[in-house]
């Protein structure tokens, strides 16, 4: 699964949904745009200006399937009621992140990104549908997959990219929990997804952190994982605020679980 559904799955996307995201310096700020996958493909160079036509073939074809307005997030009153507005109007509800709401040139690309996957997603099922043989099933479905991690690693990439540490440390927390979760319950898809958002985050903080530990402590599938990944999550705020003496501290008490 390669997009956050709230509301709906992508194993049977509706092919229109509300995308939406929390402000990173504020999380009850909630900002969402609608992505819509056309029924019918349009020519949109027919119906601009012959001015604008040039403008319409340098972009390419000026076919369009599918679109998303806004394009980039415009505030909405909360995350409940855009999850009550998806539920009375029948729509998917897709979780794009924590990201810097303010940032609309980047948010347009993130938001873009998301567009595509879905429709990628939609199409991929009609495809699927369509399929007369077991193999061109399978290999419609592998096709989808592989891009669908692809698209998931972009858009992560892109998003927290735009975060604060502490924003991130932030995410990661939630994220850890979700996939002590999720590995518990034996969910392994929403697992590995946690754990890819959980290496994306790598990624943008400082190696000293040690990220790479606790996602190896948080995998070993010992007794005492669980802990020890929570102390090496403790130990990156402790950098982050060069508390070096509270990371002494949590050292020792991880040397401590490695000697038990």
């Amino acid at each position: 699964m390669t997009l956050e559904y709230h509301i709906g799955e992508s194993a049977n996307p509706k092919g229109h949904a509300l995308i939406y995201f929390k402000d990173g310096s504020n999380l009850d700020r909630v900002g969402a745009s609608y992505i819509v996958i056309l029924p019918v493909s349009v020519d949109i160079s027919k119906y601009v200006p012959p001015f604008l036509a040039g403008q319409v073939e340098q972009l390419g074809s000026g076919e369009m399937s599918s679109f998303a307005f806004p394009p980039a997030p415009e505030m909405v009153p909360s995350e409940k009621w855009l999850r009550e507005t998806a539920v009375n109007r029948g729509d998917d509800l897709l979780y794009g992140g924590v990201a810097n709401l303010d940032d609309v040139t980047a948010l347009m690309e993130v938001v873009a990104g998301i567009s595509a996957e879905y429709a990628s997603q939609y199409d991929s099922l009609a495809n699927v549908a369509g399929e007369s043989t077991n193999q061109q099933v399978e290999s419609a479905v592998a096709d989808s997959n592989h891009e669908a991690v692809e698209q998931t690693t972009n858009v992560n990439d892109v998003i927290y990219s735009m975060m604060s540490e502490p924003d991130l440390l932030t995410e990661l927390t939630t994220l850890m929990g979700r996939f002590q979760y999720e590995s518990s319950g034996g969910d392994t898809a929403g697992a590995n997804e946690s754990e890819a958002k959980i290496r994306a985050i790598a990624e943008h903080v400082p190696e000293n952190r040690r990220i790479d530990l606790l996602i190896e402590s948080a995998t070993d599938g010992s007794e005492e994982s669980a802990k020890r990944a929570q102390l090496y999550l403790e130990r990156a705020f402790a950098m982050y605020r060069e508390d070096y003496t509270r990371v002494h501290v949590l050292e020792q008490e991880i040397q401590r679980l490695g000697s038990d």
